[in-house]
């Protein structure tokens, strides 16, 4: 039920926790759609835990690209994000965002190398895949690896994802 797993990303602040799920689907009302990131994070005293947000995405103009909104702890963030390459097969995709929360002075960019599983594409895409987010301007170097362990003991701690926690109501109120 997800549509992707973050397999690695550039930017520190995001990209650097495990278990990333990415949902997106369409409002009730069909002139926009939702993106749901549902991932786990380590509290300070050494849980984990799943977190969630709940985006208004909106088409822009030029084709593959996509206005987000997101109210995240009092503070609007709208982001702009290309959908840069995808492979034929939809095995991978990747994504370079851009965006502020100009209520508290902060900008970001970033980028996302996601797959339906989470795991990379083989080695013999991956020339392909560095060339793309090459010309996103992000460098391998630069991106994180997601752990997407299903067993680690984070992942057995925190539980099954929250998947459907926005989509039974945002499927009605849309």
């Amino acid at each position: 039920d997800v549509s992707w797993k973050v397999a690695c990303g550039a930017n520190v602040a995001y990209d650097q926790f495990p278990s990333q799920n990415q949902l997106f689907y369409p409002s009730a009302k069909g002139d926009s759609m939702w993106y749901d990131p549902v991932f786990r994070v380590e509290t300070i005293d050494g849980r984990n835990v799943w977190c969630k947000r709940h985006y208004r995405v909106r088409n822009e103009k030029v084709p593959g690209t996509f206005r987000f909104s997101v109210l995240d702890n009092g503070v609007t963030s709208d982001e702009f994000w290309t959908i840069v390459d995808v492979a034929e097969d939809l095995s991978w995709i990747v994504f370079h965002y851009a965006g502020a929360a100009g209520a508290v002075g902060q900008r970001y960019i970033g980028g996302l190398l996601c797959t339906p599983d989470g795991t990379l594409p083989p080695e013999s895409e991956m020339e392909k895949i560095w060339d793309v987010l090459r010309s996103a301007e992000i460098e391998p170097w630069e991106l994180f690896v997601v752990d997407n362990d299903d067993t680690s003991p984070g992942a057995l701690e925190a539980g099954p994802p929250p998947l459907d926690f926005y989509r039974k109501t945002a499927s009605v109120i849309g």
